[in-house]
């Protein structure tokens, strides 16, 4: 460490877990390290007093509604003149947030991220989160795709070019990017699900396959003796499930958008992601349209987890870590100012 400060103290998420006493090893590091820098006493002292004077951002989720209440008290008051070190303290408020509230956790740096994507066989592009919890990409045409965790979707080596084929193995949900000339096709053992400028969930397991369709329209086939047979149509609110020992014959049933939408709220996860991808997400997820003024998306990045919350309390918190505030247009869109 070349110099020590209180802002930099505060800024480091081993410091704020020993300040806390969590996380042994975080503990013994920073134990060791004032055994060798006893000249930095002082300044640790006033970081840590800092630290703990903030203890309203607490694990416990009972002090969720406290957390989201200071953060209404900014947002309402973001427009007052402010001196330096109060917007410094709202700053290292924003982290701390991200460290301790219940609902929104980030993660230390040297935590081993998730695999994002790899290359499997020349040319072939893979998204997995296998062993991990469920993650949200940015596909190479521009359409989101969340996967749930232990799931694997694996991109044919012509995607993009002549077509946009790929192979999925678990539970996906997809808001597909328009393309009239490249049809988007997910693969499942022998069913093919085929899609233009839509949003649907998709679960591929054991032979089993189970369509819910958001938006748009997709088709769903089967191959048989080499070709493709028809199944189904879906138009938005049906679902198909096709498993492979009923003796029914598959039909579309309705089912309640609301359930769709609350099991792609269920957990959001964002590590050390650029803003733009963090919008992508937040869209899919929320049914929105969110604009940003006065910042550049792929500078800016953000870490943070939220489980099963309402779109304000995720606004509230990224924009309060932006300085920043949001507005609604209307039900649909959003803008960030």
């Amino acid at each position: 460490m070349e110099s020590v400060s209180v802002e930099k103290l505060m800024a480091q998420s081993s410091f704020i877990n020993y300040c806390f006493q969590t996380g042994e090893e975080d503990m013994r590091y920073w134990e060791n390290w004032l055994r060798e820098h006893p000249e930095h006493q002082q300044v640790v002292q006033e970081a840590r007093e800092m630290v703990m004077a903030a203890g309203w951002l607490s694990y416990a989720e009972k002090e969720k509604p406290l957390a989201l209440a200071q953060l209404d008290e900014y947002l309402l008051s973001a427009s007052a003149p402010r001196t330096r070190s109060i917007r410094w303290y709202y700053a290292a408020a924003a982290s701390l947030i991200l460290v301790f509230a219940a609902a929104w956790y980030f993660k230390p740096a040297r935590t081993a991220a998730p695999v994002v994507a790899a290359r499997s066989g020349p040319l072939r592009l893979q998204y997995s989160t296998m062993g991990h919890a469920r993650q949200g990409f940015i596909l190479p045409d521009s359409s989101y795709v969340l996967l749930e965790s232990n799931t694997l979707l694996q991109l044919d080596h012509s995607f993009g070019v002549s077509s946009r084929s790929m192979e999925l193995n678990g539970v996906a949900y997809f808001k597909v990017s328009p393309d009239q000339h490249r049809p988007f096709k997910v693969r499942s053992a022998e069913y093919t699900v085929t899609a233009l400028g839509t949003a649907f969930r998709m679960t591929a397991q054991k032979a089993a396959l189970h369509v819910l369709l958001e938006e748009g329209k997709v088709m769903v086939q089967k191959e048989t003796a080499g070709k493709q047979i028809l199944v189904a149509y879906l138009l938005p609110s049906e679902s198909l499930l096709l498993e492979p020992d009923s003796r029914k014959s598959p039909q579309p049933q309705q089912f309640a958008q609301s359930t769709l939408n609350a099991w792609k709220a269920q957990e959001i996860i964002f590590d050390h992601t650029p803003l733009s991808e963090v919008v992508l997400q937040l869209e899919a997820c929320y049914n929105i349209k969110i604009s940003v003024e006065g910042i550049n998306l792929q500078q800016e990045i953000f870490s943070g987890r939220f489980k099963n919350d309402a779109l304000p309390a995720v606004l509230d918190v990224l924009c309060f870590t932006l300085n920043k505030q949001y507005q609604f247009a209307d039900s649909t869109n959003v803008l960030i100012k």
